[in-house]
């Protein structure tokens, strides 16, 4: 998978879901380049060729390349797949994360906390799962999200 930071393309091989469940940050994603790569991109940064703000960003493209969501959905998914309750499920039902992408990984993890529930209730988890963390509030309705969907959705989670 390319990398793109600073106008240097940098080349991300597979990893299985496991390794992307340890992802706490954006330099979590920057350990999986290769140690080389790693160095170019401490350069980069010493340098001035690139910023940290480019580095985040390219961290953020791969997380959602990965999960196949919004990076901050496809973070909260691989985060909330390693609690006790949901991993016990998971591995339950036969999903191994050694042998599955991020993106499948995540997909059974949503499919899992939204089989049983009823239209408000996925509702709820589709609303909390989309806020995006502090500071990142002006990519929420960045690709084209319905302002007035939105209020919907939250006025149905209200009760309204």
């Amino acid at each position: 998978m390319p990398v793109q930071i600073g106008g240097l393309v940098f080349a991300l091989a597979w990893r299985p879901a496991a390794e992307w469940t340890g992802v706490r940050s954006e330099t979590d994603v920057i350990r999986m380049l290769p140690e080389s790569d790693q160095d170019a991109v401490g350069r980069m940064l010493l340098e001035g060729q690139a910023t940290v703000r480019d580095v985040t960003e390219a961290a953020h493209d791969v997380l959602s390349l990965v999960t196949g969501r919004k990076w901050w959905e496809g973070h909260r998914l691989l985060q909330i797949s390693v609690q006790p309750e949901t991993l016990g499920h998971l591995a339950l039902a036969g999903v191994d994360p050694w042998q599955r992408s991020a993106y499948e990984w995540c997909a059974a993890t949503y499919a899992l906390h939204t089989k049983h529930a009823d239209e408000k209730a996925r509702m709820k988890f589709d609303f909390q799962l989309s806020l995006p963390p502090r500071g990142y509030e002006d990519e929420w309705g960045s690709d084209g999200d319905n302002p007035e969907a939105v209020q919907k959705q939250l006025a149905a989670w209200m009760g309204g």
